[in-house]
């Protein structure tokens, strides 16, 4: 038990000097957890949120793009094959479609 938890606080603080390290160094990396009851417009947020961030042209009233502190914002592919990717093209092209659904 003393050791199997030893070892846990050993491995939590090699991950949280790797993650220090990593947003040091590199792009620091934000994810967002979008929740909500069924038909609440879930997809709509996340896909105007993403078209915004690529266009800051059009966020004119948040404060981060204001300030200047968005630099760049891109899509990326899935990091975890596990994971779905989020089909923003797929979905922007049916809120922009001629007749959106």
């Amino acid at each position: 038990m003393v050791i199997s938890t030893r070892a846990d606080g050993i491995i939590r603080t090699i991950e949280g000097a790797r993650d220090t390290v990593n947003e040091a160094l590199f792009e620091p990396v934000i994810r967002l957890g979008v929740t909500g009851l069924a038909r609440s417009g879930k997809t709509v947020f996340i896909t105007s949120l993403v078209a915004n961030l690529l266009d800051q042209g059009r966020m004119a009233q948040l404060r981060a793009a204001v300030e200047g502190r968005i630099v760049a914002a891109y899509l990326q592919p899935q990091p975890d094959d596990t994971v779905p990717r989020f089909e923003y093209e797929a979905h922007l092209g049916a809120l922009t479609a001629q007749k959106p659904h």
